[in-house]
């Protein structure tokens, strides 16, 4: 039966975590620990805050475990109205020193790779309004809700940090329905909030792109945008090794050939072969690596034999599962479990 095609970028580490270290900040105040909260995420809170990046399906998991651990439906805006501008990273100190607000707006969305964001974002002008446009990049309801309130709030934020207090978009346009904490949307946003609407808007007078900013500096901005165009190029597709061992460790399909993995990827087969000879490895090497693991794991479970364990794997008799145990592992996989036991 032919598997279902993947879509590669969900697996792609392409998520810069500075949003999600300050969500693990902000559920750690509502009593819940870092470590749980990245429990059975398939991440670590220390790599996070290490700069480690990130795919969205892992982000999906964060936002949705972080909303269940709290019961804060809210979570989304609450995070956004703590950002600062270090929560930007680079691109963020980059928009600071820009003349005006709009070629601080031209910044952060040339390079919002850069900035840790969570939804593709885009922005468009006509003669009197400019509106900045989120689009999901999932379609979970709940999380999308998330990563809309925190880019909204965020925007809000940096409004605030730029040009100052006394300035509230003209509407805000949101795809989903009202949720049950909506009067927080007018506190947050002092403006009307529009939902089910066809995008998600954030809609602002024109004029501002012409604000003058409070501390431009031409030459620092200059520096800046050097090194963020450098790290733009540097940039490379998604990493083609980490995107297959997502796949293969994902349940039930650690035993599937070279040839299902490039078509779950939309790949030909001799394409994944070349991409992980360029990254100075093999189907085989990186298959048999995370079969080997899978043995192990099995091995210990007292209700599975080594039959089991070797079907589980894809092998046609146990004999051959046992003669690829022993070469991967070194002994025998009976003798592991012995030794395991003991």
């Amino acid at each position: 039966m032919p598997r279902n095609k993947l879509d590669v970028s969900q697996f792609a580490l392409d998520i810069k975590p500075l949003a999600l270290v300050e969500l693990s900040k902000l559920v750690s105040e509502l009593g819940v620990a870092p470590e749980r909260l990245c429990a059975e995420v398939g991440v670590s809170n220390i790599d996070m805050c290490a700069g480690e990046l990130i795919s969205i399906r892992h982000t999906q998991r964060l936002i949705r475990r972080a909303i269940q651990l709290t019961g804060r439906m809210d979570l989304g805006l609450e995070l956004g109205r703590r950002q600062n501008i270090s929560h930007f990273g680079l691109p963020g100190f980059a928009m600071s020193v820009m003349p005006t607000f709009g070629d601080a707006v031209e910044i952060g969305a040339r390079y919002q790779r850069q900035s840790g964001a969570l939804m593709e974002v885009s922005y468009e002008l006509d003669d009197d309004l400019a509106a900045l446009i989120g689009r999901s990049r999932t379609r979970d309801p709940v999380v999308q809700r998330f990563m809309v309130e925190e880019l909204f709030t965020s925007v809000m934020a940096l409004c605030h940090i730029l040009i100052g207090d006394g300035y509230q978009p003209r509407t805000i346009e949101l795809t989903y329905p009202i949720p049950p904490y909506a009067a927080r949307y007018l506190e947050v946003f002092g403006c009307p909030v529009r939902f089910r609407q066809p995008r998600n808007r954030f809609v602002i007078p024109r004029s501002w792109f012409g604000l003058p900013l409070a501390s431009p500096s031409p030459v620092v901005a200059a520096e800046l945008c050097t090194l963020l165009e450098a790290r733009a190029l540097s940039q490379h597709a998604p990493d083609t090794v980490a995107t297959i061992e997502q796949v293969l460790r994902r349940p039930g399909n650690v035993a599937m050939s070279v040839g299902e993995v490039a078509a779950a990827l939309g790949l030909s087969p001799r394409t994944l072969r070349r991409r992980l000879t360029e990254a100075g490895t093999s189907f085989r090497i990186l298959s048999e690596h995370l079969r080997a693991l899978e043995a192990q794991h099995l091995l210990r479970d007292k209700r599975l034999t080594v039959v089991d364990t070797g079907e589980h794997l894809g092998f046609s008799n146990a004999r051959t599962f046992r003669r690829a145990f022993k070469r991967w592992v070194g002994e025998a996989p009976g003798t592991m479990r012995h030794n395991t036991r003991a």
